[in-house]
């Protein structure tokens, strides 16, 4: 059994969906086939309408069909849409000890939730405010210790069954749930705290028993943490946690769930501003994040206040976290730039002149060379950028293979 996966992304302002074999770094675009595609839930619509299962439909065209693209990673979206996103917890042992030590009141509490019939679940956050890769996650103003928490994420599709499997990254704010088991809310909702991606994997075509989960947090451009579990050391199954969210809660059409965390990184750890968080699933794919501590102008981005991030004070380049305008004027520190052409939320703006062959530094690290003159303001992609990582971002499609 091969895993099929299905991604969306952004080309030229426009939606686009595709699928690929797990371990497959090419995809097909379903609209190759069916124009009009552009979403999971246009997908499912049409293979019902064909009275075809989704994943035969998929399996078939990714044996037929010879067209396949590359896609960079900065134009990866989710992967599906929620309507609304829960989370369980205390699912596996690792995280059962370590809510065990860490809290300073109702000793046992954790212990009791692990064994009992009755799984721990709590609502995670609406899809809307649901993040996904590549894109920045938030850091309390009033806690200061973080940890993300790598999850194998469930997605109910429009009637509530079983359609696939994400990455999840489930934020926490350790020292509040410390303080107090009530204080969870709190601890588990705020700014930018869910994030999904970058592929969904159909539930039919993998074994969610047998699937690794690795972790890695880099810091200016060093690893500082690494750790790996597997969903065979889930202590609840996915049927139940879904039954368990479901009682007496009639799903939302699209509906994800987080299953859970079996990484839990040493009390010494907390993340810093600038932390780059890499999750992976082999059969999924791997969901970036960046931290960044939450405020006020942040908080406002959704309401159309724009603002960029320096990850690292080396980096050539930003990444904006709003749609920039041409014209828009941002401030960098102490640098305050003009915006140059639009440039998508998560995209890169160029900081200082580059030409032909000069590097583009992000996180601190050699990422590309410039193949064109890159002025202040511009924004930096494929267009004007040769990737120094081998992704094929600027990979020619010719004779329906990818070069």
């Amino acid at each position: 059994m091969t895993a099929i996966r299905l991604m969306r992304w952004r080309e030229n302002q426009a939606l686009r969906m595709g699928v690929s074999y797990a371990g497959d770094p090419a995809w097909w675009p379903v609209d190759d086939a069916v124009p009009g595609l552009k979403t999971v839930a246009d997908l499912l619509e049409y293979c019902r309408s064909q009275a075809v299962a989704v994943e035969t439909w998929t399996r078939d065209m990714l044996e037929t069909r010879t067209v396949r693209v590359a896609v960079p990673d900065d134009d990866v979206l989710v992967p599906v849409d929620v309507a609304e996103l829960w989370a369980c917890g205390v699912t596996y042992a690792q995280s059962r000890d370590a809510r065990e030590t860490e809290t300073q009141t109702g000793h046992d509490i954790y212990a009791q939730v692990y064994h009992a019939h009755r799984p721990e679940v709590f609502f995670k956050a609406p899809g809307s405010r649901v993040v996904g890769p590549n894109q920045v996650v938030g850091l309390r103003r009033d806690a200061t210790w973080h940890v993300p928490e790598p999850e194998l994420t469930v997605i109910l599709d429009d009637h509530g069954a079983l359609l696939g499997f994400t990455v999840g990254n489930d934020m926490t704010a350790r020292d509040l749930e410390a303080a107090n088991p009530l204080y969870l809310p709190q601890a588990k909702m705020f700014h930018h705290s869910a994030s999904i991606g970058p592929t969904l994997v159909f539930a039919s075509t993998v074994d969610w028993t047998q699937l690794t989960i690795t972790l890695e947090i880099w810091r200016r451009g060093e690893r500082v943490l690494h750790d790996t579990t597997d969903t065979g050391r889930l202590r609840r199954s996915v049927a139940e946690l879904v039954q368990a969210v479901q009682h007496e809660w009639p799903l939302a059409p699209w509906t994800g769930i987080m299953t859970g965390t079996g990484i839990v990184p040493p009390d010494g750890f907390a993340l810093e501003e600038g932390d780059v968080i890499q999750i992976t699933i082999p059969e999924v794919g791997t969901l970036v994040n960046i931290a960044q501590r939450i405020d006020p102008a942040w908080a406002d981005v959704a309401q159309g206040v724009s603002r960029v991030l320096q990850i690292d004070p080396r980096d050539t380049v930003a990444v904006s976290l709003g749609e920039l305008i041409p014209g828009q004027t941002v401030t960098i520190g102490t640098q305050v730039l003009q915006v140059k052409q639009s440039i998508p939320f998560g995209h890169k703006l160029a900081l200082t002149a580059m030409a032909p062959g000069d590097w583009v530094i992000k996180y601190g690290e050699r990422i590309g060379t410039a193949c064109t003159s890159i002025a202040p303001g511009d924004h930096v992609h494929t267009h004007n950028v040769e990737s120094y990582r081998g992704r094929g971002d600027r990979a020619v499609a010719k004779g329906g293979e990818t070069l």
